[in-house]
């Protein structure tokens, strides 16, 4: 289906799952009980399979390249993204920053949570502030990425990058804190990248 292949261009199929789920659940009561439609369509929508561990992450030539593509308020995301590694769903709902902090009000887990921020980020928040919904984010990075000839690289791999690059300088703890994470198998699992020629040379 059309649908089901464009948005796995811009987000991962986990969020097409859901969404997926979402609209399904919405069309069979309208066909159900309303009687609206006769054949719910994304009855014949596979479900994208379970996605492997997250196992991509930006190269600093590649951010470079796609800031080069960016407008000033993907600029400001792109930036904001790699400093904290929010998601582009917190990032367009974000409302407010106290000080050096953002405060996420309703976050995936459902929980608030408040994001420690470094001077890049909040720089980056000044001057744009952003204005752009999760899906313009995810679309417009992935437009911007083939526009540079960058092949598997969406906005979500920039949490993973954020995650690897603050894992040099947090503790799996602050992380967890920092990310939202609740079990601390998960960035090891499916957000840290380690570099093992780093580790080589610490031995």
């Amino acid at each position: 289906m059309v649908w089901k292949k464009r948005r796995l261009e811009a987000v991962s199929g986990s969020s097409v799952r859901r969404e997926r789920n979402l609209l399904n659940n919405a069309l069979e009561i309208g066909r159900k009980e309303w009687g609206w439609i006769k054949l719910n369509p994304f009855e014949r929508v596979r479900r994208p399979k379970d996605g492997q561990p997250k196992e991509r992450t930006a190269t600093d030539e590649e951010v470079r390249k796609i800031l080069g593509c960016a407008s000033d308020a993907m600029a400001g995301c792109i930036s904001f993204s790699l400093e904290t590694g929010m998601r582009a769903s917190e990032i367009a709902d974000l409302k407010e920053i106290t000080g050096n902090v953002a405060i996420l009000l309703d976050t995936k887990n459902g929980t608030r949570r408040e994001v420690p921020l470094s001077a890049a980020a909040i720089a980056a928040w000044k001057e744009g502030g952003f204005g752009l919904t999760a899906g313009s984010i995810s679309a417009l990075f992935a437009r911007y990425a083939k526009e540079a000839k960058i092949e598997g690289l969406t906005f979500h791999c920039l949490r993973r990058t954020a995650a690897t690059r603050l894992s040099k300088k947090l503790t799996v703890w602050e992380l967890c804190s920092m990310f939202g994470w609740k079990d601390p198998k998960i960035p090891m699992r499916h957000y840290y990248a380690p570099n093992t020629e780093e580790i080589a040379r610490k031995l």
